[in-house]
């Protein structure tokens, strides 16, 4: 009865954690309204409000001549009616009651036809006909996702009921975009049913599925730490920077500076005195030997009186040797996954799903756990080269792009192209930004 009793708490523990596992939606404030920098930084922009009146005009358009039928077999026939020319039994027995009974059923039918089409595309798509031919898209402010048919379907009906106040109604409601606070261009309508319309012309496209998943693991990505600038040791490159003097190592002679070339015949000046000619010279003391006229000291230090040689002004002070700073190690660079991982690229490597060097001889193949299966087998190869690295697309199916300043490049297939620090590649739905090691 206890193991039942047991299992019972266990099922109805994980039931109730199940449900209250929740989606979390990026994007929202402290208070849980959609922020609109959020989107901002995806790359979403506004509809203008240009083509969004144009976008209008067109399903107007395609509605008034959804209703050319009727107003050319029906309406001619009910004026006639109205106008009191024929009665209603003229009326059922004109020639072309036949005609208008026809011409409103089609009218009837291919308006229904429309409807459905534009509110399940709006709905699902976010795109009515107009809003798809000038490059307009609704999603749900929230979510960034399609709206759904039932948002749309009140948004359509919060305009139709505008009209109950003539004239004033319908303005209010197209010009309202305008006074939107947050400068996203949502009109009432739009704020009643958590609609907004965006520009996937110039901005990004929320329905484009990899571009989406892209954008927001870059939004969510950590940014690189930045480096020191360091100061520079070397010497300065500008030519109208005079050049400044530094002294080489010490060498085993014990003289400052680095031996330049000179003629057979002549003797490069190194800073010791000039040599004393041997007839200037006084005799040298018994076992004290000259040595290009430089006479050693004595025990205590001095020169004995009798071999004093002429006086001759005393050498400028040596300067301290000056040690030159090593040079510095080549940079090495890495490639930073968006599942944490950091691979440092010291020589080709492969990354895909299970890589295969056969086809490159030495290079290190790297797995890249990938559920969603948009790595193909081997994708991307990698390679360090001086400043950076230099990746090239194995022949993928999903295909590799460089994002370089919020802007992605397709890489074309076979063709190898140069990365720099900062850089972000996009290989199937993974994601790596290039990093310095």
């Amino acid at each position: 009865m206890s193991s039942r009793a047991d299992r019972s708490t266990s099922s109805e523990r994980m039931i109730w954690e199940i449900e209250d596992e929740k989606d979390e939606i990026e994007g929202l404030d402290e208070s849980g309204r959609p922020d609109p920098a959020y989107a901002a930084a995806l790359g979403m922009l506004r509809a203008p409000f240009g083509r969004r009146a144009l976008a209008l005009v067109i399903d107007v358009a395609l509605w008034l001549v959804v209703q050319l039928p009727f107003w050319l077999g029906a309406v001619p026939l009910l004026l006639k009616l109205m106008t009191g020319s024929i009665s209603a039994y003229g009326l059922v027995n004109h020639p072309s009651f036949v005609l208008a009974i026809v011409t409103t059923a089609a009218t009837f039918a291919l308006t229904l036809v429309l409807s459905i089409v534009q509110l399940v595309m709006h709905g699902r798509g976010g795109r009515t006909i107009g809003k798809a031919i000038v490059g307009i898209r609704s999603v749900d402010v929230r979510t960034l996702a399609r709206p759904g048919v039932g948002r749309v379907l009140l948004r359509y009906l919060l305009m139709g009921a505008s009209g109950i106040v003539p004239l004033i109604g319908p303005v209010l409601m197209l010009v309202s975009p305008t006074f939107d606070p947050d400068r996203r261009g949502r009109g009432l309508h739009d704020k009643a049913t958590g609609v907004w319309l965006v520009d996937i012309r110039r901005g990004l496209n929320p329905y484009d599925d990899k571009r989406m998943r892209v954008a927001r693991k870059l939004v969510k990505a950590e940014p690189a730490p930045e480096r020191v600038e360091l100061p520079s040791l070397a010497t300065p490159q500008d030519p109208a920077v005079a050049p400044q003097y530094r002294p080489g190592s010490r060498v085993s002679a014990g003289v400052i500076g680095v031996a330049r070339p000179h003629a057979p015949d002549s003797r490069p000046d190194i800073g010791i005195g000039q040599p004393v000619a041997p007839a200037q010279e006084a005799a040298p003391e018994a076992g004290k030997p000259v040595f290009g006229g430089y006479r050693p000291t004595g025990e205590s230090g001095s020169v004995p009186p009798a071999a004093t040689a002429p006086e001759r002004p005393a050498p400028a002070p040596e300067p301290e040797p000056v040690v030159p700073a090593e040079p510095a190690s080549v940079a090495r660079f890495g490639l930073n996954l968006d599942t944490g991982v950091n691979i440092p690229v010291e020589g080709p490597l492969l990354l895909g799903r299970n890589p295969d060097a056969s086809g490159h001889p030495g290079a290190q193949t790297i797995p890249v756990d990938d559920e969603a299966r948009s790595l193909s087998k081997t994708h991307l190869l990698a390679r360090p080269v001086d400043g950076g690295l230099e990746v090239t697309d194995c022949g993928s199916t999903n295909g590799s792009g460089l994002i370089r300043e919020g802007i992605e490049y397709t890489l074309a297939a076979g063709s190898p192209v140069m990365v720099v620090e900062g850089d972000a590649v996009r290989f199937g739905d993974r994601l790596a930004v290039v990093v310095r090691i």
